[in-house]
């Protein structure tokens, strides 16, 4: 908890980004996947807090689950996460993030960590069904789907609301999914930004009223304006602050006011807090959020009254809470003697930043970033 309210990052993922986990071209690294690695570091760079940021050679790495864990309950005050397998399948062997990570995170923790399955769609109708059966089958308690719009590729790129993929929804109701998280505006790298555009999410949004659905990375330009129109019509349609609440915590004030604006339009029940760690420490980024206030010129511009404690801890959890259907008291006494816990009051209070790494993988950190 922060500031006595309970925290869900509702976004988080243990990358695998080492050489070895590039697709290559012959003997070299495919020109697509070397870029999007490129990119990933460099919004770690750019966009990590002060004092934050991590040498590259431990970033080029493949993260393990428990690093993330261990990261988010212990060096955080995060008290339950979302992870998302990932499924850039065309420039990454495991996809960035693979099921076996999935599958130990939800076991190993079920009372901190929520699964999301990762469908690739470029495979086709019929292998995304086998493959979402066989992921919900493999890891009971999966209720979320992550889906990109481009396998990394720019020749692989999809519109979810092809007519095809009208069966996937369907099964993920039947499944017992609720929430279908659809990575938006940022491309995956040397990719064309349209396939990255909201209308198929809207389109699939009317036709699944019943599925709730995030738009990950809502609130980095091109599609501010878009987004909020979105939040404002569509009652099943939410803002997950993936990257967005990172570059908040850095200073942007594009972020800022991109935030207030789909507050204005969409209202405060719709902004779902996600951190995207291991990608940013969650610890900064959270501490933004659960103390965001607005100047008064970004409040008479939006007609907003300031953000109150109620709207931030609805951001922090309740929303998502609300959607996922998890039970806030219920889940704090779930955790409230497990092993992080524990490891928590041993310490008295939080490990200093990236501890458990350094501690895990000391042979990374022999240089600073």
């Amino acid at each position: 908890m922060i500031d006595n309210m309970f925290v869900i990052d509702a976004t988080v993922h243990p990358y695998n980004v080492a050489d070895d986990n590039l697709r290559k071209d012959g003997e070299f690294p495919n020109l697509h996947a070397f870029a999007l690695r490129e990119m990933l570091w460099g919004m770690h760079e750019r966009f990590a807090t002060k004092g934050s940021a991590i040498p590259r050679q431990a970033f080029c790495t493949d993260w393990p689950p428990e690093l993330l864990a261990r990261t988010l309950f212990t060096e955080s005050d995060v008290d339950m996460a979302v992870n998302h397998r990932l499924r850039i399948d065309a420039v990454f062997e495991d996809g960035l993030c693979n099921g076996e990570k999935n599958r130990e995170l939800a076991q190993r923790w079920p009372q901190r960590i929520v699964p999301y399955a990762g469908i690739n769609p470029a495979a086709g109708i019929q292998e995304c069904l086998r493959d979402l059966r066989e992921q919900v089958a493999q890891i009971p308690g999966t209720i979320g789907i992550k889906i990109y719009p481009n396998a990394g590729s720019p020749d692989l790129s999809w519109r979810l609301d092809d007519p095809e993929f009208t069966p996937l929804f369907e099964l993920a109701k039947e499944l017992g999914i609720k929430i279908i998280a659809l990575h938006k505006i940022v491309p995956n790298g040397l990719v064309p930004l349209g396939p990255f555009g909201i209308d198929d999410l809207e389109t699939v949004a009317i036709r699944h009223i019943d599925l709730s659905f995030e738009i990950v990375h809502a609130g980095l330009p091109p599609f501010v304006e878009e987004v909020a129109m979105a939040l404002m019509r569509l009652p099943n349609v939410y803002a997950n602050l993936e990257i967005t609440s990172a570059i908040l915590a850095h200073g942007m004030g594009y972020v800022e006011e991109a935030l207030a604006q789909m507050i204005s339009l969409g209202g405060a029940e719709k902004i779902i807090y996600a951190s995207g760690a291991l990608h940013f420490h969650p610890q900064p980024v959270l501490e933004k959020m659960a103390r965001l206030t607005f100047p008064d010129r970004t409040l008479e511009r939006y007609g907003l009254e300031q953000i109150t404690t109620e709207q931030r801890a609805a951001f922090l959890a309740g929303n998502y809470a609300r959607i996922a259907g998890i039970d806030l008291q219920n889940a704090a006494e779930q955790i409230k003697n497990d092993e992080f816990a524990k490891a928590r009051t041993q310490h008295g209070g939080n490990r200093p930043l990236w501890d458990n790494w350094r501690q895990m993988r000391p042979e990374q950190w022999t240089t600073t970033s």
